[in-house]
């Protein structure tokens, strides 16, 4: 199982000096606004929760289901908290960390992940995987389900073999599930017409949004609030200007989040307001003022 999905320990992560000298300059208990977060204490947003229960649905529906949004709005941690809910005696998980571009490269990609002897011929590599996750639920109790992540990367090619591995006894029941994400990239693969079939195939599919304003403020002051500092430490003024130029993107929020935090601590400042935070976009490498702000 990848890094991003793998199952956690209750274990906080360790810090750095430089992180020590943050954290007591504004009194944290530990860091807030790091991708080090329990799936378990992840903040619950409107469309995640949505997500979340959706699948959990689906996941006693089985087969095929499709899961995108843009890049750094909040996937991982979502099926990270997916994937950890699930009972493990019920439904195990199969997750790729290394998606090959080519058909073979994915059928051995695959054996390998399911512990599958190596083959020279690509179709006995097929029909041994295929065999394997179609048998598995009887020989071994728990439903398999295939996660795989980044799809955006997947060819043409490679995802039509992946709907002809659910192609099995005439379609009389879903012995294997198939999750596949990524960010808004793959949907313009999965018009090819070479992929109505798989499309068709595809039970529930959810495209995850960004965080509203509402969302953006209570997600600030959540994280403020684990650290146990008073939440007024970022100004409403300054949770609207990193709502604007963060367009709604956790990962996009906890680095203008960051950023203000070290230069706030820099200049010894105690309060980060929308002034502030509007000097710290300006001036910060990857970021412009949106236009609303300038």
């Amino acid at each position: 199982m990848s890094k991003d999905i793998a199952r956690e320990t209750d274990k906080e992560p360790t810090f750095g000096a430089e992180s020590k000298r943050l954290r007591a300059h504004f009194g944290f208990s530990h860091m807030p606004f790091t991708k080090y977060a329990w799936a378990a204490k992840m903040f619950d947003s409107t469309s995640q929760r949505e997500l979340l229960q959706a699948l959990q649905m689906w996941s006693d529906l089985h087969g095929l289901s499709l899961v995108t949004g843009q890049s750094g709005v909040g996937k991982s941690i979502a099926l990270r908290r997916f994937v950890q809910g699930l009972d493990q005696a019920r439904i195990r998980v199969i997750d790729f960390s290394y998606l090959p571009t080519t058909v073979t490269g994915f059928l051995r990609s695959l054996n390998r992940q399911l512990g599958l002897p190596m083959r020279c011929h690509m179709a006995d590599l097929f029909d041994q995987a295929q065999k394997h996750l179609t048998s598995f639920e009887t020989e071994q109790g728990p439903h398999p389900l295939l996660l795989i992540d980044d799809a955006e990367g997947l060819s043409v090619p490679v995802l039509d073999t992946i709907r002809r591995l659910t192609c099995y006894e005439l379609d009389a029941q879903d012995r294997f599930s198939i999750l596949l994400t990524g960010t808004e990239d793959v949907l313009a693969t999965l018009r090819h017409q070479a992929l109505g079939s798989l499309r068709s195939r595809i039970g529930y599919a959810h495209s995850l949004r960004p965080f509203g304003l509402e969302d953006t403020r209570t997600y600030i002051r959540y994280h403020l609030d684990r650290a146990a500092v008073d939440t007024k430490l970022i100004s409403e003024d300054a949770v609207k200007r990193i709502f604007n130029a963060s367009a709604g993107k956790p990962r996009n929020i906890n680095q203008i989040a960051t950023q203000a935090l070290i230069q706030a601590a820099v200049h010894g400042r105690d309060i980060i307001d929308g002034e502030f935070v509007a000097a710290i976009i300006k001036d910060h490498p990857l970021y412009q003022l949106a236009p609303g702000e300038r």
